[in-house]
């Protein structure tokens, strides 16, 4: 019996609450060492005191004696009773509480079990987490209205350069055929650049269009064939690179959860850049892959080509950012920027390897389709 009685005693002091055992007048009966150490009160003054003659009567509290003396009769038991209180030894406290009736098989006297958890911490982080949360949904409302802005701005900025720009491919277009039959090379050479800056500016109006609107465009989510889409992108393009030695390696790609047309443009741009990137090896070397780690699908893009310095790899998904001139390969800056806009709003993410001189690899994971 000594035994469990040490056993038990060991348990009552050894938990973190704080807990008091009173008898149906509320007087302390006994008290473990959290609660000693918590309000900073002795067991000389606490033991056989009125409970709510404690530390000069700091626990005379309204809402523990509602709690002990109104509630806890009609229940026996009380959980999470949360109350605030400001004790002048550990000041202003959060508490926990929870208590029960119980009777004492001896004299059947009710005695009871009140435990107080200090909650002060928790509850001042849990503020906090509420304003920072509200803090973020107000800045998340201000970057959706920012961006939905901007890309208003980009539509109209785009729309309004478009007829300029084809006024001056127009214009450009009659002087080459009056330049024609003139033999002066030099202003045959000035329109020739006109010509060719008026075509990157439509191709970068284009490219910004697209950027603008993939942002806005709802994605239709169903399950796509890797292996179709990037068969159809390959043969496309071999139809346009007669001379060009390209060795491709593509492996069984899976199916995967999708918007079919936006993961279309993201081959298209990753197949594309390889190609470009390829142009002044002998023979190019593209390889395509996938694999499956657990809940998603990583695909990877290789090639031999000109690779970048990964102390730049940052700047590869910013529009408008290039590692490359315009006169070593042609390029409006934003193919890159729309791959990762895309497998981002797929729940994905995108990242690249290189080295230079040694080829780059692209990366994009997708999320599997769930069976059901």
């Amino acid at each position: 019996m000594l035994i469990q009685e040490d056993y038990f005693k060991n348990i009552f002091n050894t938990v973190r609450e704080g807990i008091i055992i009173l008898d149906e007048n509320m007087r302390v009966l006994s008290a473990n060492r959290s609660f000693f150490n918590i309000f900073k009160v002795d067991a000389a003054n606490t033991i056989g005191s009125f409970l709510y003659d404690l530390g000069n009567g700091q626990w005379n509290i309204p809402y523990l004696r509602v709690l002990l003396e109104d509630i806890l009769p009609k229940n026996d038991t009380v959980d999470d009773y949360e109350i605030e209180h400001n004790f002048e030894s550990i000041g202003q406290k959060t508490m926990l509480l929870n208590a029960c009736k119980i009777r004492e098989k001896k004299n059947d006297q009710p005695i009871i079990l009140l435990a107080i958890e200090d909650i002060t911490d928790r509850k001042l982080t849990e503020e906090k987490v509420k304003n920072l949360n509200a803090m973020l949904e107000r800045n998340n409302a201000q970057l959706a209205e920012a961006n939905k802005d901007l890309e208003a701005f980009s539509d109209s900025v785009s729309h309004d350069l478009r007829a300029p720009l084809r006024h001056m491919s127009g214009f450009v277009e009659l002087l080459q055929k009056k330049l024609k039959d003139h033999s002066d090379e030099k202003a045959c050479s000035y329109a020739d650049l006109i010509s060719g800056a008026s075509k990157k500016m439509g191709m970068l109006i284009d490219d910004l269009l697209a950027f603008s609107h993939i942002g806005r465009k709802e994605i239709q989510k169903r399950k796509v064939n890797l292996n179709v889409l990037v068969s159809g992108v390959v043969r496309e393009i071999q139809d346009e690179l007669k001379g060009r030695k390209i060795r491709w390696d593509i492996a069984e790609l899976p199916d995967v959860l999708g918007d079919k047309s936006l993961l279309r443009l993201v081959i298209v741009n990753l197949v594309s850049n390889a190609v470009k990137f390829t142009s002044t090896r002998p023979q190019a070397e593209i390889r395509i892959g996938c694999k499956d780690e657990g809940d998603k699908f990583t695909c990877f893009f290789a090639d031999n080509g000109v690779g970048f310095d990964m102390q730049y790899v940052d700047k590869l998904f910013g529009v408008f950012q290039r590692l490359h001139t315009q006169d070593e390969f042609e390029g409006t800056g934003i193919g890159l920027a729309n791959v990762q806009r895309i497998i981002v709003r797929h729940g994905g993410r995108v990242w690249a390897e290189g080295v230079v001189g040694q080829g780059a690899t692209f990366y994009f994971t997708l999320p599997k389709i769930k069976q059901a």
